[in-house]
């Protein structure tokens, strides 16, 4: 019996472990794919103005907050306007910035409306520390 406990003991933490690794890296895919978003639309995205409708925080972190936001887009040439909800992560200084009602920078696809992101040079997400 003491020969299974310590192999039985070495399974549970290595289980334990990748499920730890597998929910991290699910619960941080929203984030990654809005960062990769804009990385894409910064070369090729149109500039835009949106409205922020709505702010949901959904974590507070150290430094960062992840948030629901709901936008819509105000300031789109010849384009309807837009109003999607995406996940992101901003630095907690900095949500003030996005609040309802603020008016925030965005990069709208031109491809593909749907496709939104923050434009992180115009309404900063982050803070340099």
């Amino acid at each position: 019996m003491q020969f299974w406990l310590p192999l039985i003991s070495g399974v549970l933490i290595v289980v334990f472990l990748a499920f730890v690794v597998v929910h991290t890296l699910r619960s941080n895919r929203p984030y990654r794919e809005e960062a990769r978003r804009y990385e894409r639309l910064v070369t090729q995205g149109q500039p835009a103005s949106a409205q922020v409708l709505a702010l949901r925080e959904l974590a507070q972190g150290t430094y960062d907050n992840d948030v629901e936001l709901r936008v819509r887009t105000v300031d789109l040439a010849g384009r309807p306007p837009l109003e999607q909800t995406f996940k992101t992560r901003i630095a907690r200084e900095l949500v003030v910035n996005f609040m309802p009602g603020q008016t925030i920078h965005v990069l709208v696809d031109p491809a593909d409306s749907e496709a939104l992101a923050i434009d992180r040079r115009q309404s900063t997400t982050t803070i340099s520390r």
